[in-house]
C-alpha cells in the first residue's frame, strides 16, 4: 500500500487510488479525522464530527475494493457539509438552539448521492441561524475564522457557508455541500479561494434544507416562497474539476449533463461587467474581473462591456421579494431559543397582498428575458464589493460608501433572483494578500458553458 500524506490533495486522485487498492479509505480518513482535530479549534469550521460512522464506511469501502468489488466516482473521499442540510444520524442544528439536538433520521438527497458514490461524511460544518447573515457566526458554535487569515489578523470566511469553505480552505475536507441563497456559496469561495457553484434551481434535488416544510421525517423545499424557489444546494472543493465532478452527482437525472469539455469555447460570446451597476465594488475587484473576462480573449468568440440595464434592477427586487415573505418555515422551530438576528428578520415581516406579490414575480419573469438577451453566453462579474472581511465587523467601506454585507452581495443577489447558474474561479491575490473570485454565469441549464470558460481562467 502507497503510504503519503492525503491533507491537500484532490477528489479525483484520492477516489482514483483508493480504487485502486494502492492507498487506503481508512488512511484518508484518518488522516483528515486527525488534521481537522488538530486545526478546527482555532478555525471553528466543523461543528460536530462524524468520525465514527466515517471510519466504519471507510472500513467498508477497503473491504469492497480487496474483494474486487466496484466501488464509487468518490470512493474515499472525506466530505463536509453546511448544517442547514440533513444527514441521516448526523446532528443538524441550522446554527440555531432550536435545532439543537436535531438528529435527522433520512439524507438530504444531495447528501445522498454523495453516500451513493462512497465520499465519506466526517462532518458538519458552521453556518449563521438558518442560514440568514452573509458572515458564519451563531449563537450556539459562535464564529469561523477564515484560514487565510494573515498573521495578526482574523477575518471572516464570509457566509452563510463559511463554515464550509474554511473547513475546505483548511484542508479538513476534500469536498463539500453549502447553500446558496444570495451568495452563500459563491462569496466563501471568493473569501477563501476556493471553486464553487451555485447550479441552476432545480438541478440539484433542493430537499433536505433547513428550514422547510416537515413532512415523514423529511424537509421539504416550500416552492411558495422566494426562499424556496431561488436558494439552491452547490458544492464547493480546491479545484475546477473537483466542483464539476460533484455536480455531475448531485445533478438530478432528467437534466441532461454535458460535459464541459466537450465544449467550443470559440463559439461563445463573452460579457462583463465590474459590477451590478448600483452599489460600489472595491477597485481590485474591479480590476480582476476585468482582467479575467479578456484573459478570455483568445479562446471566444468575442468579449465586450455588458450594456444592459437587467442587472441594476435585480439586488432591489431580491431585496423587495425578499421582503414579502412570510417565514412560517423558520417560526415553526420557536420562538423561544431563537437569537436576536432571527426574532428581527420575524418582527420586519408586514403583510403584502397576494397581487403585489404576484407583481413582484411578474417584475422577475420581465427582468430574466431582458438580461437573457443582453448578456451573450457567458457573463463575468464580481462576487462581492469586497475582499474577506474582518471578523464581527457588518459594515465595510467602499470609496466612501458604507455597506452592510448584504449590499456588499449585490452582484451575487441579482444573479440568484433571476436564476443563472455561477461558477466561481479564484482569478487574483490582492495587494494584502486576500484572494480574489469572479463569478463565471451562463444561461439556465448552461452550467457546461460556465464550467468551459472557468477552465480557460483556472
Amino acid at each position: 500500500m502507497l503510504e503519503r500524506n492525503s491533507i491537500g490533495s484532490d477528489a479525483r486522485s484520492l477516489a482514483a487510488a483508493v480504487r485502486s487498492g494502492s492507498l487506503f479509505a481508512r488512511e484518508v480518513i484518518e488522516q483528515h479525522l486527525e488534521h481537522l482535530d488538530r486545526i478546527n479549534s482555532e478555525i471553528n469550521a466543523v461543528v460536530t464530527v462524524a468520525g465514527t460512522s466515517a471510519l466504519s464506511a471507510a472500513d467498508e469501502i477497503d473491504a469492497r475494493v480487496a474483494r474486487g468489488e466496484p466501488v464509487g466516482a468518490l470512493a474515499g473521499v472525506p466530505f463536509t457539509v453546511k448544517d442547514l442540510i440533513a444527514t441521516a444520524g448526523v446532528r443538524t442544528t441550522a446554527g440555531s438552539y432550536a435545532l439543537a439536538d436535531n438528529v435527522p433520521r433520512i439524507d438530504a438527497p444531495a447528501v445522498a448521492r454523495m453516500r451513493d458514490e462512497d465520499a465519506i461524511l466526517i462532518g458538519k460544518t458552521n453556518t449563521p441561524e438558518f442560514g440568514a447573515s452573509g458572515l458564519t457566526h451563531n449563537d450556539v458554535f459562535g464564529y469561523t475564522v477564515n484560514p487565510l487569515s494573515p498573521a495578526g489578523t482574523r477575518l471572516s470566511p464570509g457566509g452563510s457557508s463559511g463554515g464550509e469553505s474554511a473547513a475546505i480552505a483548511s484542508g479538513m475536507s476534500v469536498l463539500g455541500l453549502g447553500t446558496d441563497f444570495g451568495g452563500s456559496v459563491r462569496w466563501p469561495a471568493h473569501c477563501t479561494g476556493l471553486y464553487s457553484i451555485r447550479p441552476t434551481p432545480g438541478r440539484v434535488d433542493p430537499d433536505g434544507q433547513y428550514p422547510g416544510v416537515m413532512r415523514d421525517h423529511r424537509v421539504l423545499t416550500n416552492t411558495a416562497t422566494m426562499h424556496g424557489a431561488v436558494q439552491t444546494i452547490g458544492p464547493m472543493a480546491r479545484s475546477l474539476y473537483d466542483v464539476s465532478m460533484v455536480l455531475r452527482v448531485l445533478s438530478s437525472p432528467q437534466y441532461r449533463w454535458i460535459d464541459p469539455a466537450e465544449v467550443n469555447t470559440h463559439n461563445l460570446d463573452i460579457r462583463w461587467a465590474p459590477g451590478e451597476g448600483t452599489v460600489p465594488v472595491d477597485a481590485e475587484i474591479r480590476a480582476a474581473t476585468e482582467a479575467a473576462a479578456l484573459r478570455t480573449a483568445s479562446s471566444v468568440r468575442s468579449v465586450a462591456p455588458y450594456r444592459g440595464t437587467a442587472l441594476c434592477e435585480g439586488d432591489d427586487l431580491f431585496t423587495r421579494m425578499r421582503a414579502c415573505e412570510t417565514q412560517t418555515d423558520i417560526e415553526q422551530y420557536g420562538p423561544a431559543e431563537f437569537s436576536d438576528n432571527i426574532r428581527a428578520i420575524l418582527a420586519s415581516v408586514r403583510p403584502t397582498s397576494a397581487a403585489d406579490v404576484e407583481a413582484l414575480w411578474a417584475h422577475r419573469a420581465e427582468l430574466q428575458h431582458r438580461l437573457l438577451s443582453e448578456m451573450g453566453d457567458v457573463l463575468v462579474l464580481p462576487v462581492a464589493s469586497i475582499l474577506a472581511p474582518p471578523l464581527e465587523r457588518t459594515s465595510f467601506d467602499v470609496d466612501g460608501t458604507a455597506l452592510s454585507w448584504s449590499q456588499a452581495l449585490a452582484s451575487s443577489r441579482a444573479i440568484s433572483i433571476l436564476g443563472l447558474p455561477s461558477v466561481v474561479v479564484p482569478v487574483a491575490t490582492s495587494e494584502s494578500g486576500l484572494t480574489i473570485g469572479v463569478q463565471v454565469i451562463a444561461r439556465p441549464w448552461h452550467e457546461h458553458h460556465a464550467l468551459a470558460v472557468a477552465a480557460v481562467l483556472s
